[in-house]
């Protein structure tokens, strides 16, 4: 069977755009939201039932929180399409990856959790 896990947390964090004309070249902050979706197949859950351990969100959320994240994504500007990229390969590299496990992995980033409707989507569906 084909199991769909989702999580979702918030942070806070300033950043800035280098090299963009207008506000957003000076730093500012938002209140991101992001959203995760693993998908695979119930014969790769551990000896224990888990198919992925929810613990790595706490990871993610301590990385980015209260941060200047023009500091810390490593995919240049942190817009929201290239923190959603940093994301996918964070975890792709962190907890898939490291399993070998064959999971399928959905990222979604909202700039701002107040007031926006617009998001960026990537992963493997």
């Amino acid at each position: 069977m084909e199991l769909t896990l989702h999580t979702e947390f918030t942070f806070d964090s300033a950043h800035r755009l280098e090299g963009y004309d207008g506000k957003c070249a000076n730093l500012h902050g938002h209140s991101w939201k992001v959203e995760i979706w693993f998908r695979g197949d119930s014969d790769e859950k551990d000896k224990v039932g888990i198919l992925i351990d929810f613990g790595y969100s706490k990871q993610l959320k301590e990385l980015l929180d209260h941060k200047d994240i023009t500091k810390v994504i490593t995919i240049g500007n942190p817009t929201a399409e290239n923190l959603t990229e940093w994301i996918y390969h964070y975890l792709r590299g962190n907890i898939c990856g490291v399993k070998g496990k064959n999971i399928k992995i959905k990222v979604r980033v909202y700039e701002s959790v107040i007031d926006k409707k617009c998001y960026c989507e990537g992963g493997d569906w």
